[in-house]
């Protein structure tokens, strides 16, 4: 069942006992701006879902002669609070229509990407098709520097962009419903000075919806090991160590208790 905005706002009187809504601190603009700055600011820091990887894709070219580009200021339609090392780069038109792309490798270590490319010396790199990448603060460094235009597609986890103050917005999955609404309420009782005893109990009915949150997957995880086959005995099972022969399974399955 679709749940919106609304929902989470009446929820979280209900937690804050703030029904009040001539009050200017518990009106629905106060409460619609903690829920914004909970799931645009906290939440894609407190949880990793997997509805929210995605991929960031962006172009380089080379009118940007030093290779560098700050990070979620490159033109993408998301916002992404981190990335993995899975990326990968490709003409933006290629020739004829043809199917060209590479794997992009991150680098981390500056001491080790700097190691290869060397510093200060754009001026004498020759522009060329990028095959590695330095992420390090919010900094991407292309090496070598582009050439012409490429397409570049990085995986990551995408911050959860805030609710238009329009209408009364949809939540993104229904089963986010009290997660936000006692998100936002825990930062309303915490920044309003709430008694510890009101806070506790904030605070628990939260864990609580966070641990059922992330309990949810969209993949089937084998819970079982598979049978463990040994090899001690095998030998023995099979041939005579002097005359390598083999011997009768029966007698080996009984003496040694491996199967045969």
């Amino acid at each position: 069942m679709a749940q919106f905005v609304s929902d989470c706002i009446r929820i979280m009187r209900l937690a804050l006992s703030r029904r009040n809504e001539n009050d200017p601190d518990q009106n629905d603009p106060t409460l619609f701006r903690y829920l914004n700055d909970f799931i645009n600011l906290t939440m894609s820091d407190d949880v990793k879902l997997f509805e929210q990887f995605g991929t960031l894709t962006f172009t380089i070219d080379e009118s940007n002669t030093t290779g560098v580009y700050t990070f979620n200021e490159v033109g993408a339609s998301s916002q992404f609070t981190n990335i993995s090392q899975e990326a990968f780069i490709s003409l933006l038109d290629p020739p004829d229509n043809s199917i060209s792309w590479n794997q992009l490798w991150i680098f981390q270590d500056p001491a080790e990407f700097y190691g290869q490319w060397g510093i200060n010396n754009t001026e004498v790199l020759i522009p060329g098709y990028p095959t590695e990448m330095l992420y390090y603060g919010d900094q991407m460094v292309f090496r070598t520097i582009p050439n012409t235009a490429y397409l570049v597609q990085i995986y990551g986890y995408k911050i959860v962009p805030t609710f238009s103050d329009e209408g009364d917005p949809q939540l993104p999955y229904d089963y986010w419903l009290r997660y936000l609404a006692y998100g936002a309420a825990r930062d309303y009782a915490s920044d309003y000075r709430f008694d510890q005893q009101s806070l506790a109990r904030i605070e628990r009915t939260f864990q609580r919806q966070r641990r059922l949150l992330l309990t949810r997957t969209h993949n089937q995880i084998k819970q079982q090991r598979s049978l463990p086959r040994f090899k001690h005995g095998q030998l023995d099972c099979w041939s005579d160590k002097k005359t390598r022969r083999p011997k009768e399974r029966v007698g080996c399955q009984e003496r040694k208790g491996y199967p045969c």
